[in-house]
């Protein structure tokens, strides 16, 4: 008898907004937001249910970018840096073309956030390894990669997850 424990994982409101953010400065680390980004980090805002005031911030980022140090990272535990960290490197091979200026973001990013050259390694891996979950609605695949972050950074392939958006 196959028994498969099911563990439930929750990302706060913060972690999503923070997160989003920091997708949203990758999208900007090439000089151009598109209105498809926009539209899915809105649609994906209200899947995660986001307050109202959070909304606004996105709103705001959406409309002009901001610095790597003004996101709120330091708040974030370091299981919400490594989401935070895996969804931006994603992020960087949407167009299927990791722009220098995008590089150059992710290596910064790692350094704010504390991470380790291996460290690095292995979250850029689980992110080339999630590009899988790209498809035609952007939106959809931002929630697809918000549900498969958990499993690959604390999965070790015998359980099952459960992702919840608080």
């Amino acid at each position: 008898m196959l028994v498969c424990a099911m563990k439930r994982l929750t990302l706060s409101s913060d972690a999503c907004l923070e997160t989003l953010a920091l997708m949203i400065h990758m999208a900007w680390a090439d000089g151009r937001l598109e209105d498809s980004e926009k539209t899915g980090v809105r649609a994906a805002a209200d899947v995660f249910n986001l307050t109202k005031e959070l909304r606004a911030r996105l709103d705001e980022i959406l409309e002009k970018p901001i610095s790597l140090e003004e996101l709120l990272l330091d708040g974030l535990s370091a299981r919400d840096k490594a989401f935070a960290f895996v969804a931006a490197t994603w992020m960087t091979g949407v167009d299927d073309d990791i722009d220098p200026k995008e590089q150059d973001t992710l290596d910064k990013l790692a350094e704010l956030l504390g991470f380790t050259s291996d460290r690095k390694k292995e979250l850029t891996a689980i992110a080339r390894d999630l590009e899988s979950v790209r498809g035609e609605d952007w939106s959809q695949d931002v929630i697809k990669l918000f549900r498969a972050i958990p499993q690959r950074l604390e999965g070790d392939g015998s359980e099952s997850f459960e992702v919840a958006f608080d």
